[in-house]
């Protein structure tokens, strides 16, 4: 939300009595002179903590310069305290002793921030920066504050500056560490984290022993993410009363088995290593993601993965086109029915011109799906003779023949990294044709990762002339119902 700003009517003090005001905030010292006499500040502390909520944390801490009624206004809030420091992080990529300044400045800020607050409980807490283990003492003072806080939603972030886990990650509080907490609160073991419903830990080291300690003694825990975890390898949830409805784990390299039986579970995610399905009693399951080598299971387990899957609404699947192609092949043409979805999105890579048809296969056997988005990146023709991968003609055939189908539901589609090349154009063309009730298109010629990975040298004038031959692909296959729009 934007500044809010406060109608202030200004008065006249007698000579030698105005107010002077010295205020340091989150980036440095700052002093007003401030004259006030308005209608606002008479409101009661609730109402004006209330404004405050819906303030950034910077902007809600500047109004201390207001007036000596508004100084410590800003420390009662106990709706969220969001310090996120995203937009610093992507400016200092390739500045490494300006890094590692900032660090410290961002350990101060929040250093400061927590000691000035007064509010006796907090909702929400999220702290995300490019910080590492060289900092474990601020970073378990700021857990041993949610803790205190009792907080709800607690989203702790620390990566490195792609994106990917620090040499030296922070290392989350060990059981011995929690047993202290639980002595300095005055607390049993059991209890420190009691009230938490929401918990991110993204980048951090986590130990299998304390995710198992939040799942048994959270008991309004409804979301759990891991993510970047260098420590995590085996993870096992099995409690008919727990209340989790949403489990992630992302990018945990050293992951060797998942195992989930949660009644309440409706969402999973697992981005990672290998592992076999991860699934037990998990009845109401509707949305699941799957990326990282583990997509190589819906080759190796297709059958009873797709057992599950029917009973899906949202379906995200990111892996390279081999895979997806493996898996197309292994049920010839024809997918187990996906009876229930809703929506799919899938993230591939592909080579230069490998035929893109086959995700035709899963809309076909999902008669109500409603919404399909695909990412596409490219590979170079060069790497796809050496790989000698190309589709055999009898193959693309027969898949031509099983795809000839009408789809009643499918409305809206998002095409990423839509070159307008060969295969995309005949991608296109069959889309138009089966999707009989289609309403909506957007085309975004820019891959996600191009922006992400500067490096790959991708000129603008490339997504310009990309763009083009979109624009001219959708002028000439225009149709009055369809809504195109080309980014």
């Amino acid at each position: 939300m934007g500044r809010v700003t406060l109608p202030l009517k200004k008065r006249t003090l007698p000579k030698g009595k105005r107010s002077r005001i010295d205020h340091d905030d989150d980036h440095g010292d700052g002093d007003g002179d401030v004259d006030v006499d308005d209608e606002i500040s008479k409101l009661p502390d609730e109402i004006l903590v209330s404004i405050l909520s819906c303030l950034s944390l910077r902007d809600a801490a500047r109004t201390s310069v207001l007036s000596r009624r508004w100084e410590n206004l800003w420390t009662l809030i106990s709706r969220r305290l969001d310090f996120d420091w995203s937009s610093t992080m992507e400016d200092l990529r390739w500045l490494r002793k300006e890094r590692s300044r900032e660090r410290s400045r961002y350990a101060n800020w929040v250093n400061r921030v927590l000691g000035n607050h007064r509010a006796s409980k907090l909702e929400e807490l999220r702290i995300c920066f490019d910080i590492d283990n060289g900092y474990f003492r601020d970073i378990d003072n700021w857990v041993e504050f949610a803790a205190r806080k009792e907080v709800k939603k607690l989203d702790l972030g620390f990566p490195g500056r792609w994106g990917g886990v620090l040499r030296d990650p922070y290392a989350f509080l060990g059981l011995d560490g929690i047993a202290i907490l639980a002595k300095n609160k005055g607390q049993k073991w059991n209890s420190v984290f009691f009230s938490l419903t929401d918990l991110t830990l993204s980048f951090v080291s986590v130990k299998d022993e304390v995710v198992q300690y939040f799942l048994a003694n959270c008991p309004n825990l409804v979301s759990l993410c891991v993510k970047g975890s260098n420590v995590s390898v085996n993870l096992e949830i099995a409690d008919p009363f727990l209340k989790l409805k949403s489990l992630k784990i992302l990018e945990c390299p050293n992951m060797k088995r998942v195992k989930v039986s949660a009644p309440d579970l409706v969402s999973f995610g697992y981005h990672g290593p290998l592992i076999d399905v991860p699934f037990e009693d998990v009845p109401l399951l509707s949305e699941v993601y799957f990326g990282g080598e583990n997509t190589i299971s819906l080759v190796d387990h297709c059958q009873q993965l797709f057992g599950y899957f029917s009973m899906l609404k949202i379906l995200k699947l990111d892996m390279s086109f081999s895979v997806f192609n493996s898996v197309a092949r292994n049920f010839e043409t024809q997918f187990p029915a996906l009876s229930n979805l809703e929506q799919l999105e899938l993230s591939t890579m592909a080579f230069g011109n490998q035929s893109l048809l086959w995700p035709f296969l899963m809309i076909k056997a999902a008669p109500f799906l409603h919404r399909f988005s695909m990412q596409m990146l490219f590979k170079s023709y060069e790497e796809l003779y050496a790989r000698n991968q190309l589709t055999i003609e009898d193959q693309l055939k027969e898949l031509k023949e099983a795809i000839s189908f009408s789809h009643q539901c499918l409305k809206e589609v998002e095409l990423i990294g839509f070159t307008g090349c060969k295969n995309t154009v005949e991608f296109w063309l069959w889309l138009l044709e089966i999707a009989v009730s289609l309403e909506k298109v957007t085309i975004d010629v820019c891959h996600p990762s191009l922006e992400e990975r500067p490096w790959l040298d991708v000129q603008t004038g490339d997504l310009d002339t990309a763009r083009d031959r979109v624009r001219e692909l959708a002028k000439t296959t225009y149709h009055h119902a369809i809504d195109i729009v080309v980014l």
